[in-house]
Parts: structure tokens; sequence; C-alpha cells
């Protein structure tokens, strides 16, 4: 009997969801085999869907799902996320490590400051934020060199934004200002460039008859997909990409592919647009490797939470091993306000199924520049998603199940020391006034534990 969902459709139930692994479609399928029996693997049909007034209409692509025996794909691959001439710690990226926590600061000229980002930066780094990725749109370099030159924290940027502004506004040959720009930030220290180098000349032309919600979403994107419309030319990263992992290769930089057709709305996941994108992202991946080049991919953002598992599995069949992450990602479109609440339920999601970093929403992502207490409520929401995702992940439960035996015994001290944000609790219970063995205020003379401990205690041995 088939499953059914809005989205999606497994003729088979009978498969475990660990054992399936996606694939794009038209690409060259060899069938694995059963490791105990040898004999071939059958495929099953995906078809992805929505529904339109009273009807369900099939739109997209269809992709394939198999089984794939244990042991058959590509060992995952782990770095240093760090310059060689950056003097820092560096964090570890890619599985079996702990996903990545990152968050974006940057100028937007006459929305911020470098000093209010700035001061970003530092909350980030003390609520323990692994990286920062630097997105001004101006000219100004003074926050990431900054931020590289005081905080022990990895720092990347888009280097897009620049090497636009050289292309279209100064004119500069586009070879030129791709490499002269990633060429200065590598010397600077930059630790992650994250590129749009996956958009072809071919994709951008085919956009107009595209029937996505949101044809371009990727901010770097869009700019170049304007370049190679405009100038009638490849986009400049792919057109130079070997002399991009000579820069990175020379300096230790790493490479964040970026999805300029990442689904900027959820009616959009999994389209044919962005398959082919992610085609061409394994085979940048793959060249990258090839090269000694550190490398990720931005794969998951808008995208509903059944399918987060999907582009999860798309991942780790297809990317040669890489470490892939999520921004947020954002299981609902309709959250506005709220986003950082959305984007922390779809990070569980996400990290469960294994992505390697995930870069925090906040409340008013799609519609406001974040204030610094919007990054430190998104940055809060976001590890206790991490935190649940590795509970699912590794099933160890223990600090859950200390807190609930202070819990049980109203410790509050221990409660607090246990809280996944210990400030916030001392800081609650401090106002509230409670002391060791002293009932919360929700329950009162009702408390069910100080009830039943005293009975237990009263019980004859």
């Amino acid at each position: 009997m088939a499953v059914q969902c809005p989205f999606i459709r497994i003729e088979d139930e009978r498969l475990p969801h660990r054992d399936l692994r996606v694939w794009a479609p038209g690409r060259s399928i060899r069938r694995p085999t059963d490791h105990q029996s040898k004999r071939p693997v059958p495929t099953f049909p995906v078809v992805r869907r929505w529904r339109k007034n009273d009807g369900v209409v099939a739109r997209g692509a269809e992709i394939s799902v198999m089984r794939q025996s244990p042991g058959s794909a590509e060992p995952p691959v782990a770095y240093l996320m760090k310059n060689d001439s950056h003097d820092i710690s560096g964090v570890m990226m890619g599985r079996p490590h702990p996903p990545v926590l990152g968050v974006i600061i940057g100028i937007t000229p006459g929305e911020t400051t470098s000093e209010l980002e700035y001061a970003k930066a530092v909350r980030a780094q003390a609520l323990g934020v692994n990286t920062l990725t630097d997105v001004t749109t101006n000219d100004d370099r003074t926050l990431r060199r900054r931020i590289l030159e005081t905080l022990d924290i990895s720092c990347g940027t888009v280097p897009t934004y620049e090497i636009h502004r050289r292309i279209r506004r100064r004119g500069e040959n586009s070879r030129s200002a791709v490499l002269g720009v990633l060429e200065e930030q590598a010397k600077e220290g930059v630790d992650f460039v994250t590129i749009h180098a996956s958009g072809t000349r071919e994709m951008a032309l085919r956009l107009d008859a595209a029937t996505r919600a949101i044809p371009v979403t990727s901010r770097g994107g869009a700019m170049m997909v304007e370049v190679t419309r405009q100038m009638g030319e490849e986009n400049p990263y792919l057109a130079n990409f070997d002399d991009v992992l000579d820069i990175c290769a020379a300096h230790g930089m790493a490479l964040s592919l970026a999805g300029t057709y990442r689904p900027g709305s959820i009616a959009d996941a999994l389209d044919r647009t962005h398959l082919d994108e992610v085609r061409e992202q394994a085979e940048l991946v793959r060249r990258a490797q090839a090269r000694g080049v550190k490398v990720s991919v931005e794969l998951v953002n808008h995208v509903p939470l059944h399918l987060i598992p999907v582009y999860c599995e798309l991942g780790a069949a297809e990317l040669h091993g890489a470490p892939f992450g999520a921004l947020g990602p954002t299981p609902t479109d309709i959250g506005i306000g709220y986003d950082d609440v959305v984007g922390a339920i779809g990070a569980v999601a996400a990290a469960q199924h294994g992505t390697s970093w995930i870069t925090c929403v906040t409340a008013g992502e799609h519609c406001h520049m974040p204030t610094i207490d919007d990054m430190e409520q998104a940055v809060k929401y976001f590890q206790i998603s991490l935190h649940i995702a590795a509970i699912s992940r590794h099933g160890d439960v223990s600090r859950d199940a200390k807190l609930s035996e202070a819990r049980n015994r109203n410790d509050w001290a221990a409660m607090a020391d246990l809280a996944i944000h210990r400030d916030d609790a001392v800081s609650m219970f401090d106002r509230l006034g409670y002391h060791e063995g002293q009932a919360c205020t929700m329950c009162s003379g009702a408390c069910p534990l100080v009830r039943t401990t005293a009975e237990i205690r009263r019980a004859p041995r």
C-alpha cells in the first residue's frame, strides 16, 4: 500500500527511512546490490506533488529512491575550519563531529553599522556560536578585519557582493574581479568563503521558463544571474574554478558552495531547478576534493518538514561525503515574526538527519535587519534544537535525566547548572525567590513532586 502525503509518495512503505537514498533525475545511476544476497535492489519512484485548488497536481521532477547497502556510500569528510594564517582554534566541520552553529552578521548601509555588527559578533562568540559569516554589502572591510584580528572564531565572507560591484559598477574584467577578491580575503585570514559557483549560465537562461514561487532567493545568487545573463558570459566563479581552487589550497581557506537556486519557498523544494544545481555542486565538490580543498555545500533552505530528511539523504548520496548544511531550515513560510521558532523546528530535523552545519534564522529574517537581541534569542533556540537532535541521533539522555532528578527534588540550583542556558535559569529562579525543596508557582501546594516524595518517605520499608 502506498504511503501518501501532500508532497511526496513512496510506493513501498516496507523500506525503513534510514535505508533510503535519493538520486536526482537524469543522472546515470549504478544500482547497488544487497550486501548479503547480491541480488539487484529495486528502485521506487517518488513523485513530488502539491495541492492546487481541489486537486493534486504533479509538479517538478520525478526522483528515484533506492535502498543502498551498508558501507556503499562514500565516507564522510571532515576538516578544520581555519585559514592557515588565522591564529584561532578553529572548528571541525563534517561528520561525525557535531553540527557547527553559525550566525550571519554584516553591514547593510543605512540599516546598521560596523560597531553594531561587531557587538553581535562578540555576543555570538560568548554564546558559543562556532562560525560568523560577514555579509557586508558595501566596500567596508573594517568589520571582518576586526573580527579576524580580535576574536577566536571561524570567520567567513560572501565575496560575491564585492565581485559584483567590481564587474558591474567598475567595469572590471570578471576573472580579475573573482581572483583578486578571493586572493585578498585569503591573505587576510578569512577561514571560509561562500561562493555562488553552481548556478550556470544555462540555468540562468532557463529561469524564465521555471515555474517557481520565488525564482531566486539568494542575494549573491541573483547577482551572478545578472552577470551571466546581461554580460553574456559563464558564471565567473565556474569559468575560473581551477584558479579559485589554487587560492583556497594555498591558504587553507574552505569553500562553501552556496545554492543560487536553493528553494526560497517550500513550494519550490526538490524542484528540477534546484536538483540540477545540486548535481553541479556535486561536480564542484569532486573537483575541490581532488585538489585537497576543504569544501561544504549549502543544501537545505525553505523545505517542508517531511522533505528535510529527503534533502539530507540526497546530500549524503550525491556530495561525495562533503559536509552539507542548512540555512535554518525554514519548514513553513507563514511564520512572519517568528522565523526563529520556525527555523529552530527545521533545525532539529536537519541536524537529526546528518547536516554538518546550521545557520541561525532570526525572528524577522525575511522582514528586517535583526538586532543583537534578535540574534541572541535565535542562537538560544537553535542551541536547544541541536541538543534535541543530538539526543535523537545518539540516544544520550544523561543530562536531561540528571535535570529531571533535580526537578523531582525541587533542587533549583542543580537545575540551573544543568540547564542549556544556565544564566537565564538562574535569573528566573532568583526573580521567583525559589529555594531548595520549594514547589514552583505552577502547582504550589499541589506539587506532585513534593507530594510523591513525601509519601515515599512515609512508606514503611
